[in-house]
């Protein structure tokens, strides 16, 4: 089992384990169709441009691997190299609201204008998204992959990043320094959280 970095030839098992992984995430669930097939469709399509456009724009990116086989993946962007080019990406993640339908395209639009609103403007290293194959979990692979995403954020002597919508994810978070810095409802009267790392400076 190793840590590699997310190559364009994983892109599309990567997007699949960000489908199986957020079905039942809050966020997710809130912003996407109400079926839990469209629902699945719509993560990874959606999921799948994210991690297009964090390899062309922003990076770097890992994944878990063992027998070929993926289990885990974090994207990220690296310090200054947040936002990528607004018209360019949303060509990428477009598809995945569009094909869920008028709903769901209002519902990530409204998510998106919030997320970017509490972004941080300084340079700072973003974990976009972190997913484990749901058998896979409790495993460590995780933990793995953000020790690399806070390694990178190390070296550079910045904060570190991530929101998220799932309330079971700001203890896990908080285990690696993380902290919650605000707070916001997206569609559906859910709640998400924005958290930060402070940056780590050397002596």
């Amino acid at each position: 089992m190793t840590v590699e970095p997310l190559t364009p030839d994983r892109h599309a098992s990567a997007a699949r384990v960000l489908a199986d992984a957020f079905i039942d995430d809050p966020a997710w669930m809130a912003a996407g169709p109400r079926g839990r097939k469209a629902l699945w469709r719509f993560i990874r399509r959606t999921g799948l441009g994210t991690i297009r456009t964090a390899a062309r724009w922003c990076g770097p990116s890992w994944c878990v691997v063992e027998d070929r086989e993926l289990l885990a993946v974090l994207t990220g962007a690296a310090p200054g190299r947040w936002p990528p080019p607004q018209l360019r990406s949303m060509l990428l993640t477009a598809p995945g609201p569009v094909l869920a339908g008028p709903g769901s395209l209002a519902r990530s639009l409204a998510t998106e204008r919030i997320a970017e609103e509490a972004h941080p403007r300084y340079d700072h290293f973003y974990v976009w998204m972190l997913a484990v194959s749901p058998d896979h979990q409790r495993k460590g692979l995780g933990r793995r992959l953000m020790t690399r995403a806070l390694e990178r954020a190390d070296a550079a002597e910045v904060p570190a990043y991530l929101y998220t919508g799932n309330p079971a994810n700001p203890p896990y978070y908080r285990s690696f320094g993380f902290d919650v810095t605000g707070e916001a409802t997206i569609p559906g009267d859910t709640p998400v959280w924005f958290m930060e790392r402070p940056a780590q400076i050397r002596s």
